[in-house]
């Protein structure tokens, strides 16, 4: 069977008149993210909707090794590499990306934490705050215990292997504290992370997890017991699927 780089300019012809306006291949559609490109070399950022030819490359044996989301990603992307982005930034894409691909209503089991009902909740993405970087990089935060201030770079795409789990967040921290007090030497700075109080050393990992800001994804569920609890919706490889 032919792939589309042999068909004919007549065969494509076709193909596009088929499709019309729903050749997922031409719908970029700009996309405003939460650092508004302050901090990139590009000053916009597009999208596509993902195809059933980028799912088939993203599940495909050879590259189970890779991120599933980011891939999908890297392929409908315009403007920015995917390494180069700021989580905070890429977890919006995500949820933009089912939004324009597969339509904004998810689906979503819960388990009430109190009865142990199971029931399913319907979420429209479009309910979910966005809230903007108002704010410089990097990010000053007080260190009350000390009395000092640090300033922290939150982490990019190509730095989530550095904080896949507590113990590799810890050990890596100091590379995204880029000064205390005045101090950028790297070696110092991990030396002081060592003996940091603990209220402190949370106040920085609190900043890196940039919680604040991007996409909230947590809302309120309300179970038939009249228990209530704040739910998170899922960002999972099923997340991307039709409702």
């Amino acid at each position: 069977m032919k792939n589309e780089a042999t068909l004919t300019p007549e065969q494509l012809e076709a193909v596009q008149a088929i499709l019309g306006s729903k050749n997922a291949d031409e719908e970029y559609v700009t996309v405003e993210v939460p650092t508004q490109c302050k901090w990139y070399q590009t000053k916009e950022i597009s999208m596509r909707p993902f195809t059933f030819k980028d799912e088939k490359a993203a599940l495909n044996p050879a590259n189970k090794n890779k991120n599933f989301l980011n891939f999908i990603l890297e392929r409908c992307l315009k403007g920015v590499d995917i390494d180069s982005l700021f989580l905070v930034d890429r977890n919006y894409l995500s949820y933009k990306l089912k939004e324009i691909s597969t339509g904004s209503q998810v689906t979503s089991e819960i388990t009430c934490a109190t009865c142990g009902r199971k029931g399913m909740l319907e979420i429209d993405l479009n309910i979910l705050n966005v809230n903007p970087l108002d704010i410089e990089l990097p990010l000053e935060v007080e260190l009350k215990a000390i009395e000092k201030s640090a300033k922290i770079m939150p982490p990019k795409v190509r730095d989530e292997d550095l904080m896949l789990n507590f113990e590799l967040i810890s050990q890596n921290v100091w590379r995204f504290v880029t000064e205390i007090d005045g101090i950028t030497d790297g070696s110092v700075i991990n030396a002081v992370l060592d003996k940091l109080p603990v209220q402190d050393m949370h106040t920085i990992l609190k900043a890196l997890g940039m919680s604040k800001y991007g996409i909230q994804n947590e809302i309120m569920y309300v179970c038939g017991c009249g228990e209530e609890q704040v739910v998170e919706v899922p960002l999972t490889e099923n997340f991307f699927g039709p409702n």
